[in-house]
């Protein structure tokens, strides 16, 4: 079980990067990012409750879900800032 739970909490922290990457390009959040950083926040957290897990594991979960909220955060942000969703903000000289 000790396996399965570092192997979710790799998962979960992999596609909170992955998330972040496609938040970048995008300017701001999509619905396949918001369902992907939900799950990813939680993915590991059953094993987590089942197996005897190590203070780094549950480490690791925690910085995977602070991740996870600050990544949803800046898609936010970047969605509520003009110009910057549409690719149009100019720049003055």
């Amino acid at each position: 079980m000790t396996a399965l739970t570092w192997i979710l909490t790799a998962v979960g922290l992999l596609s909170v990067a992955v998330c972040a990457v496609q938040v970048h390009r995008q300017g701001g959040p999509s619905p396949e990012a918001t369902l992907t950083l939900l799950i990813a926040g939680v993915l590991a957290l059953p094993a987590l409750l089942v197996d005897d897990a190590s203070a780094a594991a549950w480490g690791l979960w925690g910085t995977t879900t602070i991740a996870a909220a600050l990544t949803w955060a800046v898609a936010d942000t970047l969605r509520d800032t003009p110009g910057r969703a549409r690719h149009t903000a100019r720049r003055t000289p």
